[in-house]
């Protein structure tokens, strides 16, 4: 295999990471943190989801943001390869 088409691979293999279901796993709390509120109105129990939800969401923030490290680094090789 020669040294551009590991590059290439490299490249393939940075838009594998899936960087985008961290983003619509969070998009999804979003919405059931809205139901929540609903349903449950202000009340301490919702209150309570809400926080559970709240630190759902900034787990999944510094996933996204390893997960974007990840696919940088991958990127960083391949352009490594590249420049020889």
């Amino acid at each position: 295999m020669t040294i551009q088409e590991r590059a290439q691979q490299l490249e393939m293999l940075a838009d594998q990471v899936p960087t985008g279901i961290a983003l619509a796993t969070k998009s999804e709390l979003a919405d059931l943190q809205s139901q929540v509120l609903g349903l449950l109105g202000e009340t301490t129990t919702a209150t309570a989801i809400q926080g559970s939800i709240q630190l759902a969401a900034q787990q999944i923030d510094d996933v996204a943001a390893a997960l974007e490290n990840v696919r940088i680094q991958i990127r960083d090789a391949a352009q490594h390869h590249l420049q020889g």
